[in-house]
């Protein structure tokens, strides 16, 4: 897609909100990306979260975001709702789900969401 470079900015303010869902519920993600290069660039910004799955172990789901076009020095601030709901194509398990900003494809740690089974809150 043209984005294989890495790109320079910093990714600031993240939230996840809230931290602890009941199965079901919407989780609110916000983080801010910031151009730290004295020339526009453009980044390629999605998401990810590594759903935890039956065995424990993690797999990760990538969310296209957005293409921004960043001026030396601009920040942007990025939201994006995902829902905990059962679908046909993932089932959610308990545990601790990851959420990294993919920037050009490098990964960087936004936090954590708690994902509780209905009844545990």
């Amino acid at each position: 897609l043209g984005f294989g470079k890495s790109a320079k900015v910093e990714v600031s303010n993240a939230r996840i909100t809230p931290a602890r869902v009941v199965m079901g519920e919407k989780v609110n993600i916000s983080f801010d990306v910031t151009n730290t290069s004295g020339k526009t660039q453009e980044v390629l910004v999605d998401f990810c979260i590594h759903y935890v799955k039956a065995s424990g172990k993690t797999s990760a789901k990538v969310f296209k975001l957005k293409v921004l076009k960043l001026a030396p020095k601009e920040m942007v601030r990025l939201r994006k709702t995902v829902s905990t709901a059962e679908m046909t194509t993932r089932k959610h398990h308990p545990g601790t789900h990851r959420v990294d900003a993919l920037l050009n494809g490098q990964a960087r740690t936004l936090g954590e969401i708690e994902l509780l089974a209905v009844g545990s809150a």
